[in-house]
């Protein structure tokens, strides 16, 4: 394998997705996501606060906009104990104590979307090149193997050219709905959770791939990925309802690593994004020892 030839090949997708405006389409879809997303939310902050303004005796704001009195919520002990509770995880919790509500209601945003966008993005992307036969120009270049993480690598890069995008939108709306000076502060956090939710893209962008390896059309690899995602989730979740016991199985789910991804500190959130690309890269590789034996030329 030619890293060199690997990496031609992702840059040939993200350019034939720009030449093609898929990645427009992309952007747009993300863009709008993250803006509706995060504009829905804070409207919904903004109704707890116009609850919660007598029981605080704490004054809205004159403009109308919300998040002081949210703040203030959260810095309270009843609060934290609440969602010490909901969170489950103490180094979780630790972690998150004391950051801005809306940075936090983005990245939960980020992290519950960014999986469905992702499959949708890119269940097609292998099956309809093949069943275009374009696939066979490109094999003539290049190696089944590296086209086939070309593919990956080159998803990887618009998806986080539109996940990095969502979060800019994202701030810009938190920056217009919300009150407080220091809304400017968000930006940094906000792009750190965009980064974050690209991470936990991979593992997700590899099993779409995956999925499109096998598939027909890419409608068919489109509607075969979501009930993947589907199954992944349940089965994750119905894993973590046994605990211990089955540990080690659920850590080939995304999903189990994403506590991972909530810490503040770099090592935790090293070990999670590594751990998410070698899962993107396992799901990948089952679908790609099939297209491997396939007669595609």
């Amino acid at each position: 394998m030619r890293l060199r030839l690997v990496w031609q090949s992702g840059l040939f997708e993200l350019f034939d997705s720009l030449r093609s405006r898929r990645a427009l389409v992309v952007l747009v879809i993300y863009l709008a996501a993250s803006l509706l997303g995060m504009n829905g939310t804070i409207s919904a902050l903004g109704k707890i606060e116009s609850q919660l303004a007598g029981v605080l005796a704490v004054e809205t704001p004159a403009d109308g906009r919300s998040g002081v009195i949210s703040k203030t919520l959260w810095q309270s002990d009843h609060f934290k104990r609440m969602v010490r509770r909901s969170v489950g995880n103490s180094l979780v919790y630790d972690d998150i104590c004391g950051k801005h509500p809306a940075e936090l209601l983005y990245a939960w945003l980020a992290f519950m979307f960014v999986p469905l966008f992702t499959i949708l993005v890119a269940s097609n992307r292998i099956a309809d090149d093949v069943r275009s036969g374009a696939v066979r120009y490109m094999l003539t270049r290049v190696t089944r193997l590296e086209w086939t993480l070309g593919k990956f690598f080159g998803n990887a890069l618009l998806l986080a050219a539109g996940i990095l995008l969502g979060s800019v939108a994202a701030w810009c709306v938190a920056a217009f709905r919300l009150a407080g000076a220091d809304i400017v502060m968000l930006f940094p956090g906000m792009l750190a959770w965009g980064l974050k939710a690209w991470a936990y893209s991979l593992a997700w962008l590899g099993l779409a791939l995956g999925v499109s390896h096998i598939a027909r059309s890419g409608t068919r690899a489109t509607s075969i990925g979501v009930f993947a995602l589907v199954a992944w989730s349940a089965a994750s979740a119905s894993l973590a309802h046994f605990g211990e016991r089955f540990s080690v199985l659920a850590r080939l789910f995304p999903s189990s690593v994403e506590n991972m991804l909530w810490r503040s500190s770099f090592a935790p959130v090293a070990c999670g994004t590594a751990w998410l690309l070698l899962l993107g890269l396992l799901y990948l590789s089952f679908g790609y020892s099939l297209f491997s034996r396939r007669d595609v030329r």
